[in-house]
């Protein structure tokens, strides 16, 4: 053969093992990718979590607000209620045996039936007041306590006010809450 023979073979060859090692790259590639799969694991371990309380006290949380209600019991429909402030007006007597007036202001549309509400009282007034023995006394016509709720519970105070009182959108009620429930008449379950 002529060194131009030789040479076109050796392209031929070139171009022939170039276009074999393209298609297998390309079949590689190919085969690859629609082989990718997700993975999962063979598994699932199951956790169980608990913990024991070694000291202190444990507390259900507690949620404050109020509900617009009916004069027959039920929520009022497109009723709304809002706790608009929480307001000790008055506070007198020696540490241990104060009483507190408080003032409770809602927001509603209750008009004639009632609004059932659950406060937290430790915020308003000075620090320093003995919830442990404090009683709402029995004196304060403008809140029912809810069936179940004692004094122990202060200072979270769970009840409803009065029906009928044309409630509005700046409402009070008005109670006392006495330090010392064993010197006074207070409303306790």
């Amino acid at each position: 053969m002529t060194a131009v023979g030789n040479r076109l073979r050796a392209i031929g060859r070139t171009r022939a093992l170039a276009l074999a090692a393209g298609l297998v790259l390309a079949m590689g590639i190919a085969g690859t990718v629609s082989g990718i799969r997700p993975t999962q694991s063979a598994w699932t371990d199951r956790a169980h979590v608990s913990a024991v309380a070694a000291a202190g006290t444990w507390a259900t949380p507690i949620t404050t607000g109020c509900v617009a209600m009916d004069a027959n019991g039920t929520p009022k429909t497109g009723g709304f209620c809002h706790v608009t402030s929480i307001v000790v007006s008055a506070q007198w007597g020696a540490n241990g045996e104060r009483m507190r007036n408080y003032d409770v202001t809602f927001a509603s549309n209750a008009q004639e039936g009632y609004i059932q509400f659950t406060v937290d009282l430790s915020a308003a007034g000075p620090g320093g007041f003995s919830w442990a023995t404090a009683g709402l006394t029995a004196g304060s016509s403008h809140v029912t306590p809810t069936n179940g709720w004692t004094c122990a519970q202060l200072p979270i105070l769970t009840g409803k006010t009065p029906t009928n009182w044309g409630w509005g959108a700046a409402s009070s009620i008005f109670f006392q809450i006495a330090e010392d429930r064993a010197s006074q008449a207070v409303k306790c379950s």
